[in-house]
């Protein structure tokens, strides 16, 4: 059985994927905190929702994402429940984190990509409903923290096998519980894909940047390092003008121009053909944080809920805050 997720956990996805990680809330955007205090959770928070600002309790704000952002489909009860129950912790952890973000216009969190997916019609439509919102009371409080206060929960679908870490994709200082690191399930859990791209339509999508800009011809693109992950580090992309470019950053490129999918992570390899270049990789999205997929394999072979986020988010403290 392989979970599913829903478009708008691929949107969030690709937003990641963009480029401009710190506006769509997926690169870590503070340092280590310099005093220790204990989390207080809101009792309810205020999205935007569809354009209209609610004040919610913070527990169905939590299940709305939940069921948002994964759907276990054909999976066990059990695996369903311990699926839900990881998701809940980290969409209530990253609420936390996020508070407040939209405070200068009226409200904490947006419904979209740029905080959380919030879709509160899915608390009614979705079968897995009851499931999500036992899985909510079951985790109700809890969130992880670090040095005393709460992390930041990246996630994403597909890490191909290998975790990244967060400095290591977008730069800054290193943060301790989002590392680098090999995500030993079932081989086959892991996506593999293959895409090729037309020599003249990459040139044009890589033209369209001034980062990747090569002029009016492509001669060669050139993966030059690799950071631990096996994610490309630094490619040269050459033609009338050579540069030399982040991983993420071509991939963000690309797909702007191709669209969302067309390169699905930088855990790639790239070769030139007659029909243009020839892009094979594994995994999908930014590899930062929680792999779905990986967590999924691991409910289903009857990992315990805090021994699946331990392994993602090494170095924090799972608290049940008031």
């Amino acid at each position: 059985m392989q979970i599913r997720f829903s478009l708008s956990t691929w949107a969030r996805l690709a937003v990641c994927a963009t480029g401009v990680a710190a506006i769509a809330g997926c690169a870590p955007l503070t340092n280590e905190p310099t005093a220790v205090q204990q989390p207080t959770l809101p009792q309810t928070v205020k999205i935007r929702s569809n354009g209209r600002i609610l004040q919610i309790p913070l527990e169905d704000y939590v299940a709305g994402t939940v069921l948002s952002e994964v759907s276990p489909s054909g999976e066990s009860d059990e695996t369903v429940a311990r699926i839900f129950q990881v998701q809940a912790v980290i969409a209530r952890t990253y609420a936390v984190f996020e508070l407040g973000r939209h405070q200068a216009e009226g409200f904490d969190l947006c419904d979209t990509t740029h905080c959380q997916v919030y879709d509160p019609s899915r608390l009614k439509t979705s079968k897995f409903a009851e499931s999500a919102r036992a899985a909510v009371a079951r985790t109700a409080g809890k969130i992880l923290t670090y040095r005393g206060r709460a992390a930041e929960t990246l996630f994403h679908a597909d890490c191909g096998g290998y975790t990244d870490a967060a400095d290591a994709v977008w730069g800054g200082s290193t943060v301790p519980y989002l590392p680098a690191s090999p995500d030993e399930v079932v081989p086959t859990t892991h996506r593999s894909w293959q895409t090729v791209v037309p020599a003249e339509k990459l040139r044009v999508a890589l033209d369209a940047d001034p980062r990747t800009r090569v002029g009016r011809r492509l001669s060669d693109l050139e993966i030059q390092t690799r950071d631990v992950s096996g994610r490309a580090a630094q490619i040269k992309v050459d033609g009338e003008f050579s540069q030399t470019v982040r991983g993420e950053d071509l991939r963000a490129v690309i797909n702007q121009s191709l669209g969302e999918r067309a390169i699905l992570s930088t855990r790639f390899t790239v070769r030139q053909m007659p029909s243009g270049y020839a892009f094979s990789g594994t995994g999908f999205g930014h590899g930062v944080g929680l792999c779905q997929v990986g967590a999924a394999a691991r409910a289903r072979r009857g990992d315990s809920v805090d021994s699946i986020l331990a392994h993602y988010f090494p170095a924090t403290t799972a608290i049940t805050a008031r």
